[in-house]
């Protein structure tokens, strides 16, 4: 975790525990060290700040691009390990820089539905998260962002939970290949996971 990192999650902590009634499940889930693709719903912008504070690793987004045109939003999510992320079509940069995080030992987030669904379960995933996880060789980390009402309200609890890490081996297809259908097949798994995370809200 990088200096600025430290003290950018310093801020955020007690503005998130005071404004979102914070509560985190699950921490102990989130692997010490070595690759870990994590992979989250996502229901609100609030969504980067509640895993910022909630674990422990300095997490590396992959965020939409439109996030870094404001020149101090560029500069603010650079300085966190953030990166851009052109949607619509298949962004091979975006792509690399994700597996060089996790191939390198980092924790790569992502939101792998594509973009924000509020007040609804998880939706069909895109198959970013799973080719980025196949080709590092790192572990799967589903996590479920969830408030008992839904949508985003002031002083409403959020719940963060991480789900059990799941090891390369039990994913990875065979051949240890992205195919189209590997790549169907991860994606499928990421969303069950999350989803069943997600329906233990209370």
């Amino acid at each position: 975790m990088t200096r600025f990192y430290r003290f950018f999650r310093g801020i955020l902590t007690p503005i998130a525990h005071l404004f979102f009634r914070l509560k985190k499940i699950g921490v102990e889930n989130i692997p010490k060290t070595g690759g870990v693709v994590l992979c989250c719903n996502h229901t609100s912008l609030t969504d980067i700040w509640l895993l910022i504070v909630t674990c422990p690793r300095q997490i590396c987004f992959m965020a939409k691009e439109e996030l870094f045109r404001n020149p101090l939003a560029k500069w603010l999510f650079t300085r966190m390990g953030a990166f851009p992320v052109s949607r619509g079509h298949s962004d091979r940069t975006a792509v690399r820089r994700g597996l060089e995080i996790a191939e390198n030992g980092g924790l790569m987030g992502i939101f792998p539905e594509g973009k924000r669904y509020k007040d609804l379960p998880p939706q069909k995933v895109k198959p970013g998260a799973a080719l980025i996880a196949i080709e590092s060789g790192a572990m799967l980390l589903p996590v479920a962002i969830y408030r008992k009402q839904g949508k985003v309200h002031l002083w409403q609890k959020a719940t963060v939970r991480f789900g059990v890490p799941i090891a390369h081996a039990d994913f990875c297809p065979t051949d240890g290949g992205a195919s189209k259908t590997a790549l169907r097949t991860v994606s499928a798994l990421i969303q069950q996971k999350i989803t069943e995370l997600w329906e233990m809200k209370s």
